[in-house]
C-alpha cells in the first residue's frame, strides 16, 4: 500500500549532483521548486534528497512561527531565555603554523560543566617543532538559543542540479509504477 522512495547515499553526498541552497523565511518546497526547476509540482525534488519526511516539522520555521512555537512550548520567551537546556564543551585545537584549526563541540552533563566552568588551556610542542594549543570552554545553552540553533540547522539544503532532474524524474516514475 505504501511506497517510500529515497536517493542512494552515494548520490546524496556527490557534489557534482547537488548544490547548497539556504532557505529564506518565505520559502516553501513548492516556491523553491518553482524558482529553480520552473515547476512547483517538482517540490518532491526539493524534499526527497534532503530526507524531509514531515514538511511541517523538518522544514525551518519562519521567525514568527518560531517565536510562537517557543512561547507555546515554554510558556514565554523569557522562560525559554532563562531555562538551561544543556551544557556544551567547545574544544579548539590550533597549531602554531595557523594552517589547521579544529573545533569540536560536545554536550556535557551539569557536573562536568560545574567542575570545569573556568575552562582550560594546554600547549604542547611536537618533535617537529610545531606547537599545538588546546583550549576547552564550557558554557550553558539556553532553551531559546537551542531552539533557534535547531531551526537554523534546517536552513541549508541540497538541490539537485537541473541537468539531472529529467533523468531522476523518469526513473522515479518507473519505480513508482511497479
Amino acid at each position: 500500500i505504501l511506497t517510500k522512495a529515497y536517493l542512494p547515499v552515494s548520490l546524496l553526498y556527490n557534489p557534482l549532483v547537488f548544490y547548497k541552497y539556504d532557505i529564506k523565511d518565505h520559502d516553501t518546497p513548492e516556491s523553491i521548486a518553482n524558482k529553480y526547476y520552473g515547476d512547483s509540482y517538482r517540490y518532491w525534488l526539493v524534499i526527497l534528497p534532503n530526507q524531509i519526511m514531515d514538511p511541517l516539522w523538518d522544514w525551518p520555521l519562519n521567525s514568527q512561527q518560531l517565536e510562537a512555537y517557543i512561547v507555546d512550548k515554554y510558556g514565554s520567551l523569557s522562560t525559554a531565555q532563562s531555562q538551561i537546556d544543556h551544557y556544551e564543551q567547545k574544544i579548539t585545537i590550533t597549531n602554531s603554523q595557523g594552517s589547521n584549526t579544529n573545533i569540536q563541540i560536545i554536550v556535557v552533563d551539569q557536573s562536568t560543566y560545574q567542575n570545569n566552568i573556568t575552562g582550560s588551556f594546554y600547549t604542547a610542542t611536537l618533535p617537529s617543532g610545531v606547537t599545538v594549543t588546546t583550549k576547552n570552554e564550557y558554557y550553558p545553552v539556553y532553551s531559546y538559543d537551542n531552539e533557534i540553533t535547531m531551526n537554523e540547522a534546517k536552513r541549508t539544503i541540497n538541490l539537485i542540479d537541473k541537468r539531472y532532474t529529467n533523468t531522476i524524474e523518469n526513473q522515479f516514475k518507473q519505480l513508482m509504477s511497479l
